[in-house]
């Protein structure tokens, strides 16, 4: 493994005192690549080749602490990092390194670069290391109170035991169940004869509409009749009478005795009640009719 690193860092240093035909300006000419403080890019249309190397020096903010990383584009690579990963890239980053961000985890600057195929180093045509930004100092934790101890829990009594269940006696086997003699499969049914169609009933025409019954026109109230005037009877005794006129009274002796009722004072009376009754009659009749009327309409 020494062995290794020495003969690394051997070519390493054959390869910074090699001139090469790539590049004419001395070693403290401007640098054609660009250095910052996260990484180098190389000049448009190069690229890093393969079996190439890459060399940078960092130290931390204040100066302090000075590191050197190789980068060798080995190829094959063999599985050593980088395993070639920056071949036919312009761009490297510092942190890409394996041990880069823990060496410097507070922030760092590059004081040195030296890439395969330029003559010119940065840092010795005198330019200036490029830092990365100091972290900002954080604040001291305020120290917290400390915490009050808790009194101990006192001791719980242990359970009591529980005493042990008596066992639980078997049950009997329950006996086997008698088999349940098959059923008798059921006869199908026989299919029923379709029901012949129902013709369908003919319309019934409409039955026109009937002329309103014209109203009727109301029947003037009949004025009642005047009511018949009573006749005074004949103030003259029935027995003057008879003195005075004997011709009626030998027609009295003479008629039977059905026929009494009919001749005389009699006669005038019945024939008066009967013109007064007919009257009446006509009357209510005619009140009767006027009232039939008026509920039907």
């Amino acid at each position: 493994m020494h062995l290794r690193t020495l003969g690394a860092a051997a070519l390493t240093a054959a390869l910074v005192l090699l001139p090469t035909a790539a590049h004419a300006g001395g070693s403290d000419s401007p640098t054609p690549y660009t250095v910052t403080a996260e990484g180098v890019t190389l000049p448009a249309g190069t690229t890093f080749e393969a079996n190439g190397h890459l060399n940078y020096r960092v130290t931390a903010l204040d100066g302090t602490g000075p590191r050197t990383f190789n980068v060798h584009q080995s190829v094959p690579h063999n599985g050593v990092w980088p395993r070639a990963a920056y071949v036919g890239k312009d761009y490297y980053p510092w942190a890409d390194h394996p041990t880069f961000a823990a060496a410097f985890p507070d922030g760092h600057c590059v004081t040195w670069v030296q890439i395969s195929g330029f003559n010119e180093h940065f840092g010795e045509g005198g330019q200036a290391p490029v830092c990365t930004d100091p972290i900002a100092p954080v604040d001291p934790v305020e120290p917290v109170d400390p915490v009050e101890p808790v009194d101990p829990i006192e001791p719980v009594d242990p359970i009591e035991p529980v005493d042990p269940v008596d066992p639980v006696e078997p049950v009997d086997p329950i006996e086997p169940v008698d088999p349940v003699d098959p059923v008798e499969p059921v006869d199908p049914v026989e299919p029923v004869d379709p029901v012949d169609p129902i013709d369908p009933i003919e319309p019934v025409d409409p039955i026109e509409p009937v002329d309103p019954i014209e109203p009727v026109d109301p029947v003037n109230p009949v004025e009642p009749a005047n009511p018949a005037t009573p006749v005074d009877p004949d103030p003259t005794p029935i027995a003057d009478l008879l003195a005075t006129d004997p011709p009626f009274t030998s027609e009295v002796l003479a008629a039977p005795h059905a026929q009494l009722a009919s001749t005389g004072f009699a006669t005038r009376t019945l024939l008066v009640l009967g013109a007064v009754a007919l009257v009446g009659g006509t009357t209510l009749v005619i009140l009767s009719r006027m009232r039939g009327d008026d509920t039907d309409v």
